[in-house]
C-alpha cells in the first residue's frame, strides 16, 4: 500500500513539474512577441499586454499545479523578471521597484493570497 502511494505521489509530482515548465515556456513565448512588436512599450500598455497575455499562463490553474519546489518557484519569478524590464523607462530599478511602479505583486504573494482565499471561502 505504501509503495503505490510513493509512485502515485512522485508521478503526481513529475507531472506538476512539467506541467509548470511547460506554462513558463509558454509564458516566455508571449513574452517574446511583446518584446518582437512592441519596441517602446509605456507602463499602461505593458500592464495590459502582461496581464491578458503572459501573467494569465504563470498563473493558470494555480490551486492545482500550486508549485512548492523552491526551483519552480524562482523560475516563474524569473519570467515576471524579465517582462518588467521590457518597459524602458523603468527597465534600470531594482526588481522591487519595478513592481511598486507597475503596481504588481510577486507571483509568490499572489499565490499565498489565492490559496487565502481559497481556504476562507471553502
Amino acid at each position: 500500500m505504501c509503495s503505490v502511494t510513493l509512485k502515485r505521489a512522485s508521478h503526481s509530482a513529475a507531472v506538476n513539474t512539467v506541467h509548470c515548465k511547460e506554462n513558463i515556456n509558454t509564458a516566455y513565448s508571449y513574452l517574446g512577441i511583446i518584446k518582437r512588436y512592441f519596441i517602446y512599450l509605456d507602463k499602461d500598455a505593458f500592464v495590459m499586454l502582461y496581464k491578458s497575455l503572459v501573467s494569465s499562463h504563470l498563473e493558470y490553474a494555480n490551486s492545482v499545479w500550486n508549485p512548492h519546489r523552491l526551483g519552480l518557484i524562482k523560475d516563474l519569478e524569473k519570467v515576471q523578471m524579465s517582462a518588467t524590464k521590457l518597459v524602458i523607462s523603468i527597465k534600470n530599478l531594482t526588481y522591487k521597484d519595478r513592481l511598486k511602479m507597475l503596481k504588481f505583486r510577486t507571483l509568490k504573494y499572489r499565490h499565498i493570497r489565492g490559496d487565502m482565499i481559497e481556504v476562507y471561502i471553502g
